[in-house]
């Protein structure tokens, strides 16, 4: 691993209780054994499943931003896709 190369090094996936909830589970994810971010949410989309990054409405509007969030298209992709697989295996563990 080069000195600026981000690699996410441990997925932790909690599925949810709420069948009716868009929110399938919680997720944490460790970037280069070094900063953790929690609060991240798999949720149920129109297009299916996608990767929530911790954030907050808007005071008096319907906006939300979020407090963290990858910059580049590329890493939001590969951070999405490796934790969509664990959740994938942590649900097919789960029914078995």
């Amino acid at each position: 691993m080069s000195k600026h190369e981000i690699c996410v090094t441990d997925i932790q996936v909690w599925p949810t209780h709420n069948g009716e909830s868009r929110v399938k589970a919680m997720a944490t994810v460790t970037i280069n054994e070094s900063l953790r971010l929690s609060g991240l949410r798999i949720i149920e989309g129109k297009n299916g499943l996608f990767l929530g990054y911790p954030g907050e409405k808007r005071t008096g509007t319907d906006q939300f931003f979020n407090f963290i969030f990858p910059t580049r298209r590329e890493l939001a992709n590969s951070i999405q896709e490796e934790v969509l697989e664990r959740f994938h295996q942590v649900m097919a563990a789960k029914a078995a």
